[in-house]
């Protein structure tokens, strides 16, 4: 069920980034993470209620299939918000991760270009 991977992906996010780069920069990123967290616990309800209905609900019932629905399209826009969410962190992580590598590089940009400058300067001097 879609409901479940994305509520086990966002509830893996939370426990393994409890201040995720995004949250940890200002109070509207603590304002993002409290929002995820909210959302965590409603899927865990869209969840349980769909869960519920394909046991012990008679979704031959016109009403009760439209409630059904509209939770399964909630729990999609859930899924995509969450996809997002991960994406900004990989993304996030990556960026912090270049420019540590070009501050542990020297700036200088790629390694190619520095060591031809040396060379050149070998060839110069």
């Amino acid at each position: 069920m879609a409901v479940e991977l994305a509520l086990d992906s966002l509830s893996s996010l939370l426990t393994t980034n409890p201040t995720t780069p995004a949250a940890a920069a200002t109070s509207h990123g603590m304002k993002e993470l409290e929002d995820l967290r909210m959302l965590e616990r409603t899927m865990r309800r869209i969840h349980a209620t769909l869960r519920d209905a394909e046991q012990h609900w008679n979704t031959r019932e016109k009403s009760a299939k439209l409630r059904l629905e509209e939770l399964k399209e909630l729990a999609y826009d859930a899924e995509e918000a969450v996809d997002e969410y991960e994406y900004e962190v990989t993304r996030r992580k990556v960026e912090v991760s270049e420019r540590r590598a070009a501050v542990q590089g020297g700036g200088g940009g790629d390694g190619a270009g520095s060591s031809r400058k040396r060379k050149l300067h070998k060839v110069i001097d």
